[in-house]
């Protein structure tokens, strides 16, 4: 908490400062941590699993409230949120992840064709990730930092626009060092993983109809 006070009190003495001295503090520009590219991958022949026909478009998370700002937000216990002045996001939040899930799914895919993030043409894509971020965000708790992330998703068939699967994640952990790289870094990993569980989900979701839709 004295953390994100500190941060309440550099804020306001930047803006007063910049009243008298036409300056303000440089803009600090972070990115998310991603894993690197995969080879490619035999997209119909994935684990012998029976895939959905088509590709995935997979767009760029939803981003509500403070979470499509470029200011990079913190909360104080449960319930008081704030956003650094001079500390932003390179590229918006939901792109990031949008990317993220592109690289999980190349290696967990889900259909024949491939799963891409902000296809240049829907005309392949069968099929559509959405997103929505819950949760995003450094925790100050008394004297510990930590980072959480929330996200919805739903796989949804284009066609008609109906859901096929929807999955949910929330994960924290604690931020020992309380630095902006380290809670960047912890965010990341949380947003990965996390990610990855959801494709494993829907994998799993994707065999079960199949198999289903066979034995019918």
């Amino acid at each position: 908490m004295r953390r994100a006070c500190l941060v309440l009190l550099l804020a306001a003495g930047a803006s007063a400062g910049a009243c008298f001295r036409g300056t303000l503090p440089a803009i600090e520009l972070y990115r998310l941590e991603t894993p690197p590219p995969t080879a490619t991958t035999d997209l119909a022949r994935s684990d012998g699993l029976a895939l959905l026909d088509g590709g995935i478009a997979i767009a760029a998370y939803r981003a509500p409230g403070i979470y499509g700002d470029a200011a990079i937000p913190f909360r104080i216990g449960e319930t008081q949120y704030g956003t650094y002045p001079s500390r932003e996001w390179a590229i918006p939040l939901g792109v990031m992840l949008g990317i993220a899930t592109q690289r999980a799914l190349e290696t967990r895919p889900i259909t024949t064709g491939p799963a891409l993030f902000d296809p240049p043409s829907d005309r392949f894509s069968a099929y559509v990730w959405r997103g929505t971020i819950r949760e995003f965000e450094e925790v100050n708790r008394d004297a510990e930092v930590w980072a959480a992330v929330g996200l919805d998703v739903q796989l949804v068939r284009a066609a008609d626009d109906s859901v096929l699967w929807t999955g949910s994640l929330r994960r924290e952990a604690r931020v020992p060092e309380g630095t902006m790289p380290a809670i960047i870094r912890t965010l990341s990993r949380l947003a990965n993983e996390g990610i990855v569980d959801l494709a494993e989900q829907a994998r799993a979701a994707v065999v079960r109809g199949s198999a289903a839709a066979a034995r019918r």
